[in-house]
């Protein structure tokens, strides 16, 4: 049986072993005090939402109402199943998991597609925040339901930071005056004088506008 080094007469090796022994459970606390702040992070930009939202005359929209589908439209297997998972730790209720089933119908051309109706705009801009990148498609579809269809550019949810500088941006949008809404047709110079009828789309903006 080996002798057990401890004290001044301990060798090298030995002092390392007991400061790492001892240094282990502080290592873990702070990896546990990051993961909080992280999720605390996250309600406190929820909650900068709600006040946005209250500010536009208009009720908050909780994310644990908002329904998603999460779909894959790559070839990366389990993608949507991943996904979905980190949206249900961001606090949004998760009705389904598939492949695109418009797959070779309605291609996704970037990170992400939220395609959504009428009943569902307000979710779809609270979805669209999530993944950079990701675009709005507005369909026929009766009820609130929001489909977020995940494409070949896609490689994570957005940051903390990066939802906080939606709010920048956000506020940005609010002070400009005559600035169209994200996804909104907008009509040539051409079309005005009475040329052809071709239209652009706006740029989505980070963050939806009231």
């Amino acid at each position: 049986m080996g002798a057990v080094f401890q004290g001044p007469n301990a060798p090298p090796r030995a002092h390392y072993t007991l400061r790492l022994r001892r240094a282990l459970p502080a290592v873990v606390c702070l990896l546990v005090l990051c993961a909080l702040a992280g999720l605390t992070w996250l309600k406190v930009i929820d909650q900068v939402d709600d006040r946005v939202a209250a500010a536009c005359g208009s009720r908050p929209v909780d994310s644990s109402k908002v329904q998603v589908r999460v779909y894959n439209a790559t070839a990366r297997e389990g993608l949507a199943r991943k996904v979905a998972g980190q949206l249900v730790g961001r606090g949004y209720a998760i009705v389904a998991t598939d492949n695109d089933p418009l797959s070779g119908i309605r291609p996704v051309e970037g990170a992400a597609e939220v395609r959504y109706g009428p009943a569902g705009a307000r979710a779809a801009a609270l979805v669209r925040r999530q993944v950079p990148g990701a675009t709005l498609y507005k369909d026929a579809r009766q009820g609130p339901i929001v489909d977020l269809v995940l494409g070949d550019q896609f490689r994570r949810l957005s940051t903390p930071a990066e939802l906080a500088r939606g709010r920048q941006s956000l506020r940005a949008s609010e002070a400009a005056p005559g600035a169209a809404p994200a996804g909104t047709p907008v009509v040539s110079a051409k079309k005005a004088a009475g040329g052809s009828t071709s239209t652009r789309t706006a740029a989505p903006s980070p963050s939806p506008s009231c």
